[in-house]
């Protein structure tokens, strides 16, 4: 992978437009990630978003201050498709209690993937399941750290029985976590992954009891968000339907994302790369997207009007268990 994003730049160093040099890194991109398509005109449509997500890319790299962008699998799809595909958070008002927090003495980095907290990167498919995948990552994280045992939770079985949501078609972290803490929730060894809506069949003789509820961390508050990071892994929610997070390969979102939430994902630690401090966060599109499944957002709570950078101050959330 990493090969072909060098070999692309250099494609673009030299000739970025050229039709034929162009259809050529076409070929070698579907041949890489397995693309076919149902008919010659489906196959020059992709192409032609293919073209203009690489030109947009080529772009944004040639700016040097963000993040560094490559042709992933999602480059044949527009930016519009990409969110109704992989996307699904639908933020709801909350009355959850806002805890407090200490953040005096901040340690200069958390990594929870490195203290064994964090379960290998998953994979949500097509289907709008972010919200669960998030959920789960934070149960899981908690679990850990109450009974030095990581278990891998169902997302299944939030997609299937978390009535106040819609599945595939979208849900909360919230919904999510107050569904475990009134029922528990099944391993994703009982009841695996599918991708799909189905019928729920939780079994609750099986089932783990992670937490009792979830809490509140106080909006537009970088300094709180990190400091509840120290305590356990937290739920979050971006706005991913954007170039820099459809295409990210490496280095630290620091703009090209907005506040309009849609997406669920789950903040692991934080650290200072390259100068700039960042949340480490987790995401759900399998280990060949990004840095091995993880990216770097940028800490700096002043864009989008003090939501921080791709709105990750505007709603986070986590379990607690008495």
């Amino acid at each position: 992978m990493k090969s072909f994003i060098i070999a692309l730049f250099v494609v673009g160093a030299f000739c970025s437009m050229h039709e034929q040099l162009m259809r050529d890194l076409y070929a070698q991109w579907k041949q890489t990630h397995n693309k076919a398509y149902m008919s010659d005109t489906e196959n020059d449509y992709r192409f032609t978003v293919f073209k203009r997500n690489y030109l947009d890319i080529l772009q944004s790299n040639a700016q040097g201050d963000n993040a560094k962008l490559g042709l992933n699998k999602f480059a044949d799809l527009t930016s519009e498709e990409f969110g109704a595909k992989y996307t699904g958070y639908y933020p709801k008002p909350t009355n959850a209690i806002v805890k407090t927090f200490d953040h005096s003495k901040l340690p200069a980095s958390v990594n929870w993937v490195t203290a064994g907290a964090v379960t290998p990167v998953k994979n949500q498919g097509d289907c709008g399941s972010c919200w669960a995948f998030s959920s789960t990552g934070s149960l899981e994280g908690l679990y850990f750290i109450n009974n030095t045992n990581l278990v891998s939770f169902s997302e299944q079985n939030f997609v299937d029985c978390v009535t106040e949501d819609d599945g595939c078609d979208g849900g909360e972290m919230t919904d999510a976590l107050t569904y475990s803490a009134q029922n528990g929730i099944e391993t994703e060894a009982d009841y695996p992954y599918t991708g799909e809506d189905g019928t729920c069949t939780f079994d609750s003789s099986i089932a783990y009891h992670p937490n009792d509820g979830y809490y509140a961390v106080t909006i537009k508050s970088e300094q709180d968000l990190l400091a509840a990071i120290v305590g356990q892994p937290i739920s979050i929610g971006v706005e991913a339907d954007q170039l820099a997070f459809q295409f990210y390969t490496s280095g630290v979102i620091k703009s090209g994302c907005g506040d309009a939430v849609d997406h669920g994902v789950l903040a692991v630690g934080y650290t200072t790369v390259d100068g700039t401090q960042a949340y480490y966060v987790k995401n759900s599109w399998g280990a060949d997207w990004g840095d091995n499944g993880f990216l770097y957002i940028s800490t700096n709570p002043k864009p989008n009007e003090g939501n921080g950078v791709c709105g990750i101050l505007s709603g986070p959330v986590y379990p607690y268990k008495n």
